[in-house]
């Protein structure tokens, strides 16, 4: 089973959510899981840079094999550069056309 959260909300409630969310996945021993995947864009952007107060839990997911991936649209016209982003984001061009080859893919699609 394959797995994409979907992030966008510059809300620190929700980006610890998204992260539970994730890890609650990942710890569910009923699920075979493949691969688990995890896009940002819009306000989704500050969970994933290194100034992120859920940086050492994303740093986490990735090394729990989570893909984090960050829409490069949303960077572009913010003070953010892909230096700002803790090591292993992965950046995309588009959020929204990730999250629909990933769904094209059979990827279940989730967001908190």
């Amino acid at each position: 089973m394959q797995a994409v959260f979907h992030h966008s909300n510059n809300d620190a409630e929700l980006h610890a959510r998204v992260v539970n969310n994730v890890m609650n996945l990942l710890e569910d021993e009923t699920i075979d899981l493949d691969d688990v995947a995890l896009v940002t864009n819009s306000g989704g952007l500050q969970l994933v840079t290194t100034d992120s107060p859920e940086r050492a839990r994303v740093e986490r997911l990735l090394e729990r094999g989570v893909t984090i991936k960050q829409c490069q649209n949303t960077i572009e016209g913010t003070d953010v550069t892909a230096a700002d982003l803790i090591d292993g984001v992965e950046l995309v061009p588009s959020g929204v056309g990730e999250l629909t080859r990933l769904q094209s893919d059979g990827y279940a699609y989730l967001t908190p």
